[in-house]
């Protein structure tokens, strides 16, 4: 293996030159494989033996990841080396495209209890993950990378005829929830546990919990979107109000893709801010979360809002990113600073090197440890003017 894909993937070379992506192997291993699928320019394949072993392997600790369940796909890699993986993944991507970074910084989770939200399948009542690569399902007995909140209601809930499950709980003040496509009467869960059916929500019905991060409170509604745990909103507004503080001039503020307004309300204190979200639920959530605070909200898709004059953007969107249309619209209000928060290395490199076309240079780049045990990374950027 010589390097690691964005998927987490170990990526080796064929004879012929065909790219091999190889699901569990780590760079430097050299292994067994069994083909999964095979392209003309590439093949997906998995581990069938380890013959020369990594010293950041270790044994997978998950019975239900070794009996196929599609979560926490980097058990095998030590955690302590985790972090260094996901740089060189983000480097990597930002290398194809063209684009100069310095020296990938990296922060971990602080007082982390696992993850906060968690969709499941839900098979004759009781939820359960998905087997990798297939609609097979595993049901977990225990599952270590939630919170133990959390892990109650996936492990002894049961949800009647719903067919998924959405489970979601404040760790740091006790509130949880439930969300199902099913009959909620159905549902059987402790009495403290706000039960709610997506057909409940979209005939009017308003349900939400409260979770307490980056030093306050948050109303968050059952179908907005917040990071799957506060302690990954701690670091994340840790890093970018430090990259604001150190980068940043004085002025207006934006905070694009802003969800229940998490930057909004804290890296946006002592500024104009303007909020920009196109979900009802998060906004409903925001000028909760923001009242009383020089914060215009407008409910609106990034793509089509009309710029005003700001020294700072901050951009958290989706996994697809920014993509030509949601920069050229940022861009538009002439910041000094640009502060693009990604959960996808490829997006975020791809945007890099449309910002680099709009001008602004990588300045600082931090790989945030928000997923651990999993191939996903998150990471932050601050683009500025040369």
């Amino acid at each position: 293996m010589t390097a690691t894909a964005r998927d987490g993937a170990g990526v080796a070379r064929s004879p012929d030159g065909r790219v091999i992506f190889v699901e569990g192997a780590l760079p430097g291993e050299a292994v067994v494989v069994e083909l999964l699928r095979e392209e003309k320019r590439w093949s997906r394949a998995t581990v069938a033996e380890i013959v020369n072993a990594s010293p950041d392997r270790v044994p997978i600790s998950c019975t239900h990841r070794l009996a196929g369940c599609g979560g926490c796909d980097l058990l095998h890699l030590d955690t302590n080396a985790q972090p260094g993986m996901k740089a060189m993944i983000v480097a990597e991507q930002l290398e194809r495209s063209g684009v100069a970074y310095p020296e990938i910084g990296l922060r971990s989770l602080e007082n982390d209890t696992g993850r906060t939200t968690v969709r499941a399948a839900v098979l004759d009542g009781r939820a359960a993950y998905r087997e990798t690569g297939s609609h097979d399902i595993v049901f977990p007995a225990t599952c270590q990378a939630v919170d133990p909140m959390l892990e109650t209601l996936l492990v002894e809930g049961r949800y009647g005829d719903a067919s998924q499950v959405t489970i979601r709980v404040g760790e740091r003040t006790g509130e949880r929830l439930v969300l199902v496509d099913g009959d909620p009467f159905e549902v059987d869960v402790p009495d403290d546990v706000l039960v709610v059916s997506r057909t409940e929500l979209a005939e009017g019905r308003r349900a939400w919990f409260h979770e307490e991060a980056a030093g306050r409170s948050w109303r968050i509604s059952a179908r907005s979107f917040f990071q799957n745990r506060p302690s990954g909103v701690d670091a994340l507004v840790t890093e970018v109000t430090g990259i604001v503080n150190d980068l940043g001039t004085d002025g207006p503020l934006i905070d694009a893709y802003s969800g229940v307004g998490v930057f909004a309300g804290t890296v946006g204190r002592n500024r104009r801010v303007t909020a920009i979200e196109r979900g009802a639920d998060s906004v409903a959530d925001a000028r909760v979360n923001l009242a009383g605070a020089d914060v215009k909200i407008v409910k609106a898709a990034v793509e089509s809002w009309k710029a005003t004059r700001a020294a700072i953007v901050i951009a958290d969107p989706a996994r697809e990113g920014l993509r030509r249309p949601g920069v050229a619209a940022l861009v538009a209000s002439e910041p000094d600073l640009f502060v693009l928060v990604s959960c996808d290395p490829a997006s975020f490199a791809r945007d890099a090197g449309i910002l680099k076309e709009s001008g602004f240079d990588l300045e600082r780049v931090t790989v945030l440890d928000m997923f651990p045990n999993t191939s996903h990374v998150e990471t932050v950027g601050a683009f500025t003017k040369p």
